[in-house]
């Protein structure tokens, strides 16, 4: 029998590797990923930390919840990953706030990975690769090049599309498989 606080084992040893959409922003004279739908920055040369970021409201206490770490079952925190098939719905630059660019890409999650409806929820992520679509700038119309070349700086390979946003997560997945 367990003691009563020995932890769990958990269910993957080692990184979940799956997809997810990035905002590029720019900041401080370079480049950086950021949330598609919250105002997170994704820090370079370091793992991205999940954090609760469910508003809290002044009658909070009567839903019982408490401040925890995330990614919390019974929450909706964590950072946010799906297979290739969902990250086109994140792609799209009209349901976006204002970005240089968007670009998606593959992401190692660890820690606690919980799996949800719409992919999975992480402790902590980092990007394994970064794919710019030929139609990836935003607002600002930054080269795509000039983007890529900027992303550099995650320390992880970026590679250009010669496709659309629409059409990259098919296409990836063609070469897949």
């Amino acid at each position: 029998m367990l003691p009563e606080d020995a932890l769990p084992a958990p269910d993957v040893a080692g990184t979940v590797e799956v997809w997810r959409a990035w905002r590029v922003l720019r900041r401080d004279g370079g480049y950086v990923l950021a949330s598609v739908i919250k105002p997170t920055i994704w820090p370079q040369h370091k793992a991205l930390q999940a954090q609760c970021l469910h508003v809290r409201s002044p009658l909070s206490w009567l839903c019982r919840r408490r401040p925890h770490a995330a990614p919390e079952p019974d929450c909706e925190c964590g950072i946010y990953a799906a297979g290739l098939e969902l990250v086109g719905d994140y792609l799209d630059e009209a349901a976006m706030p204002p970005a240089v660019a968007r670009v998606l890409g593959r992401v190692a999650l660890w820690g606690t990975v919980v799996e949800c409806e719409r992919g999975f929820r992480a402790a902590s992520a980092y990007p394994v690769q970064i794919y710019v679509p030929a139609d990836a700038r935003g607002r600002n119309r930054r080269g795509t090049s000039e983007v890529a070349e900027g992303l550099a700086a995650y320390g992880v390979p970026v590679e250009l599309l010669g496709v659309r946003c629409a059409d990259a997560p098919h296409v990836l997945a063609r070469q897949a498989a």
